[in-house]
């Protein structure tokens, strides 16, 4: 058995008997892991004061692979012409490690950096499949604000606009999100948001304005100022409909430059000059629900002739038990050579063109909380997703056509 599949076995087997042990014994793994993270808080340890109401540690690991079945078979698998083709990949997805300190009864200063030389995906590159490797850098460093009606942020943050991405990578219910969130949102980016403080008011809103530029020299802190990159302005407004269910109007606009480069840095905002997102969300008992439309208007990295792309995501989930939740997800882009598919797994192992006119794909997956009571604290992803693509690129090359079976491991302390 290869080594990246005795990992995930090892990993599935390992929170299955850590499930098994919790109902045998009165015992909470997540409950004690997530206490054992938080090293200060001022009402558990009897020591309250006005300057630092809790000080802990955050660690969030992905491990997940994937096994892709083109419908071309092995010539349209990497590598097949010359006999190396390989339908499989596997990878560290995310291994970040942080701290977090509240301060002041008002403030939250957090730190977490992606890990580098972890195991990143295998790319095929010169007839040969060779091992990437994570690099260091920062994914979030930012102070927060938290006062009467008002929510402030200052620093590295996400923008978090359209439903699937303002959704934590460590919550997401899919092992990938879908691919038209992936190409037109913005990376995490050194920036300035505010927005309401109440999470159950009826109406809600923020907005913020970020610089789009990160130096390729030194990923550790520094933002790049540029007028090549620019700037991306952001907006949501939501209005509560009824109980759980709430109706989002997402913004963000981007000043880049495509035709510009600023040495040094690489951009990193939005994949479009504007994009458009109209989100409704809703649970039911065990039942919830999110539909998502979205509009990318001059689209940054299209091929030729491309400009604006269309998408819509369904995704309804269904909590079977304590244990397990059922999800499925439909997915639609459509853009004359402006839909991208996602790299993660297709243009990576499958010898098909990235772009296309239209794409179609289609979600099954299950998932397994370890923890009940915090369920993306630690819990096991499966899924499995056809996609079907129409229409070719400039180069008359057709994008990825067949279905991808995958696994995941997550956990979120």
């Amino acid at each position: 058995m290869k080594k990246q599949n005795m990992m995930l076995v090892a990993l599935a087997m390992g929170a299955g008997s850590l499930a098994q042990a919790q109902q045998q014994a009165d015992f909470n793994f997540c409950d004690w892991a997530k206490d054992s993270f938080t090293l200060f808080n001022a009402k558990r340890d009897g020591a309250e004061n006005p300057y630092i109401q809790e000080f802990a540690l955050k660690f969030r690991g992905q491990y997940q692979g994937a096994l892709v079945d083109p419908a071309g078979g092995t010539d349209r698998v990497k590598g097949g012409a010359a006999g190396r083709d390989k339908r499989d990949n596997n990878e560290w997805r995310r291994f970040r490690l942080g701290a977090q300190a509240k301060m002041f009864n008002h403030f939250t200063l957090k730190g977490v950096w992606n890990v580098g030389g972890v195991d990143g995906r295998y790319k095929y590159s010169d007839g040969r499949w060779n091992r990437s490797s994570s690099a260091a850098s920062v994914d979030e460093l930012y102070i927060s604000g938290n006062f009467d009606t008002l929510v402030v942020n200052l620093g590295k943050h996400k923008p978090a606009y359209m439903g699937e991405y303002r959704t934590s990578s460590a919550k997401i219910l899919t092992l990938e999100r879908s691919a038209i969130v992936n190409q037109l949102k913005a990376e995490k980016l050194y920036g300035f948001s505010l927005g309401s403080s109440d999470k159950k008011a009826p109406f809600q809103w923020n907005a913020g304005i970020w610089a789009n530029g990160q130096r390729v020299e030194n990923t550790w802190m520094e933002p790049s100022l540029n007028s090549e990159d620019g700037y991306l302005l952001g907006a949501s407004v939501s209005y509560e409909l009824g109980k759980n269910s709430r109706l989002y109007l997402d913004y963000m606009h981007s000043s880049h430059k495509q035709d510009e480069i600023h040495p040094g840095t690489e951009y990193a905002g939005a994949g479009a000059q504007d994009v458009l997102a109209l989100t409704w969300e809703m649970k039911q008992d065990d039942f919830s629900f999110m539909a998502e439309g979205i509009a990318g208007f001059n689209v940054y990295g299209a091929d030729e002739g491309g400009e604006n792309v269309f998408g819509l995501v369904l995704m309804p989930a269904y909590r079977l038990s304590p244990h397990w939740e059922a999800v499925a997800r439909y997915q639609l882009a459509a853009g004359s050579n402006a839909v991208s598919s996602d790299s993660r797994y297709y243009t990576t192992n499958a010898a098909y063109s990235g772009t296309c006119d239209l794409q179609h794909g289609l979600y099954f997956g299950a998932n397994y909380y370890v923890c009940p009571e915090n369920p993306h604290a630690m819990k096991l992803m499966f899924g499995a997703e056809y996609v079907n693509s129409h229409g070719a690129d400039a180069g008359g090359d057709k994008a990825f056509t067949g279905w991808q079976l995958s696994a995941g491991a997550r956990w979120d302390f």
